[in-house]
């Protein structure tokens, strides 16, 4: 009874060896925790100079505006008032000799000063179609013309050819502005003298009315 006893504890020990050991083999191995990595240097962004963006709800700020470029110099004087009717301008003094068939008008703006530049308005209106329409102011001493003749290759008939142009009369200067107006027509060229006194309107109009007489 003893022996049996104590094979039943012996075969009784071995399966339960045999059922340790099949449990330690089935039983997964922990792998070990990896350490965290770190990206290389070279992945790593540079460190930036630029300002950041403003917050939502601040403006950000606009740019500064250019400036504008430089205007020329320009000698003909700018206007200071819109261009005169051709009713309201006075008719220059045409001369006895005359073969050109343009009408002249003329008006300052101001009272013509001595040693004060005053803005002289001209209309040139020819009564025939023509070609090279030319109206200069002739040079003498004590007078200043700031600007350059009027020319116009096609002139049509009835037609104003208007110019602004800076006067300075000193006070030696003439009484009078003379102009030489040309034009092509068909049968050769055409010629005239006007003249403009450097006085108001209501004294060109006399003088113009007294040599009509």
């Amino acid at each position: 009874m003893a022996a049996f006893q104590k094979l039943s504890w012996i075969a009784g020990a071995a399966v339960l060896m045999t059922f340790l050991s099949a449990c330690s083999k089935d039983a997964p191995t922990p792998a070990p925790a990896e350490a965290p990595s770190t990206p290389p240097a070279e992945t790593l962004p540079a460190p930036s100079n630029e300002v950041p963006p403003p917050e939502s709800g601040e403006p950000a700020p606009s740019p500064a505006p250019e400036p504008p470029p430089p205007t020329e110099p320009s000698a003909v004087p700018r206007p200071t008032s819109v261009e005169p009717s051709l009713d309201s301008m006075h008719a220059a003094i045409r001369s006895a000799k005359m073969s050109v068939p343009v009408d002249l008008r003329y008006q300052f703006e101001t009272e013509p000063v001595a040693g004060q530049p005053v803005t002289l308005h001209l209309a040139a209106v020819p009564r025939v179609a023509g070609t090279q329409l030319r109206v200069s102011i002739k040079d003498v001493d004590g007078l200043q013309v700031a600007a350059g003749p009027l020319q116009i290759q096609k002139a049509a008939a009835s037609s104003a050819y208007r110019q602004q142009l800076s006067v300075t009369r000193q006070a030696a200067g003439p009484e009078s502005l003379r102009i030489l107006v040309t034009m092509d027509l068909p049968e050769g060229k055409a010629f005239g003298y006007y003249s403009i006194p450097l006085a108001s309107g209501k004294t060109a109009q006399k003088q113009q009315s007294v040599k009509q007489r």
